[in-house]
């Protein structure tokens, strides 16, 4: 929530933005008016929720759908980091230099994960270099496998809950590496699991882990099989062909089953269409998957509102900046942001359960896998 970076809004709008800001915060009767015409939201509990989780759980029809948040407290990097690495092999200074340089590149231009990839490709292609290898090996150069992970552990316990295995239908992840593949082995317990990463791998009642976007392990051969979705040239076969392998996993189990994604953003633009796909198969209104989101911090938004009035200063009168009341802004803009973003998921039958920290997740799925 950049105002000053849009380039259709000038100085100008930005004091006109700041006045009327300024007086709706002082007025609950303009507050109240504002709120009544958000997009309305059928509220649920979180308690009510986890029942409705714990129902597919127990019918075995709940789907768990992991993002990059899943890997990343055991050093798995996160997509800049992972370009700024990658971005270094293709710098022939010395390391330090590419560095600087690599990091300097992405901070200040912010390149589309699809753009970056495909100049990377491009690059191994040219140099007949293999591209998953180098991605494998930026991907585990920090790993920690042994690190503490709550969240992992209760995944992990879902997929060897007691009684009849596995109590949950399958696993669709979007990351490449195998850190719950081998969580699940160090667990030391009886079970069948198979990592699923190309046409023709059948799961023969196995639990199926689905790399939808490839797959990369540790350690182990690499082949064409293990082919990920990074550079454009791949996201636009995956994104055009609707009947590979991938993308009709995906429909299938957003239109037969129930899903839980955990440590995704929904933002990829074929998750939404496939998602947008399999609710107009199913043609249901109710909202039968649902997605972890972290609330936004007041703090946070209250920090950058506050630099926006700075570098904003010498347009405010004192009168403005004085009735400002930033904490009821702070407020109201959460609500708003917070209201439209559950709209967005809701609109392809995916309930928001917000989170004020990530602990809270294991917190619930310890509790769908344990309570009656």
């Amino acid at each position: 929530m950049y105002i000053s970076n849009s380039a259709d809004i000038t100085p100008d709008k930005i004091d006109e933005i700041l006045k009327e800001l300024s007086k709706l915060v002082s007025n609950p009767t303009s507050i109240k008016v504002l709120t009544d015409k958000l997009p309305e939201i059928k509220k649920l509990s979180k308690r009510d929720i986890v029942k409705k989780i714990r129902g597919y759980y127990k019918a075995q029809t709940l789907v768990l759908v992991l993002g990059a948040g899943v890997s990343m407290d055991f050093g798995i990097p996160n997509w800049d980091v992972l370009l700024q690495k990658l971005l270094i092999t293709t710098i022939k200074n010395e390391e330090t230099t590419s560095t600087v340089l690599s990091k300097l590149f992405t901070n200040l231009f912010s390149p589309s994960p699809l753009i970056a990839g495909r100049y990377l490709q491009k690059y191994y292609d040219d140099k007949k270099l293999s591209f998953e290898e180098a991605v494998r090996n930026v991907l585990y150069e920090n790993l920690d496998i042994d690190k503490n992970s709550p969240l992992l552990d209760e995944i992990v316990k879902l997929c060897v809950a007691p009684g009849k295995s596995p109590n949950i239908d399958s696993i669709i992840t979007y990351n490449f590496d195998d850190i719950l593949e081998q969580r699940i082995e160090k667990v030391k317990l009886e079970l069948p699991y198979k990592s699923i990463y190309g046409i023709g791998m059948n799961p023969n009642g196995q639990l199926p882990i689905f790399h939808v976007h490839g797959y990369l392990p540790q350690s182990g051969k690499i082949s064409s099989d293990n082919q990920i979705t990074f550079g454009e040239t791949v996201y636009h076969k995956q994104y055009t062909d609707i009947y590979s392998w991938n993308n009709i996993v995906q429909i299938n189990k957003f239109r037969d089953a129930n899903c839980v994604f955990i440590g995704s953003s929904l933002t990829d633009p074929n998750t939404r269409r496939l998602l947008d796909i399999a609710r107009r198969q199913k043609g249901e209104d109710e909202h039968s998957h649902f997605i972890f989101k972290m609330r936004h911090k007041e703090p946070i938004v209250k920090m950058r509102l506050e630099l926006l009035l700075r570098e904003n200063k010498e347009l405010l009168g004192e009168k403005i900046d004085a009735n400002l009341e930033l904490d009821k802004t702070v407020k109201l803009l959460i609500e708003i942001i917070e209201r439209f973003e559950e709209t967005d998921t809701e609109s392809f039958g995916v309930k928001t359960i917000w989170i004020d920290e990530w602990s809270e997740i294991p917190e619930i799925l310890k509790e769908i896998r344990t309570k009656n």
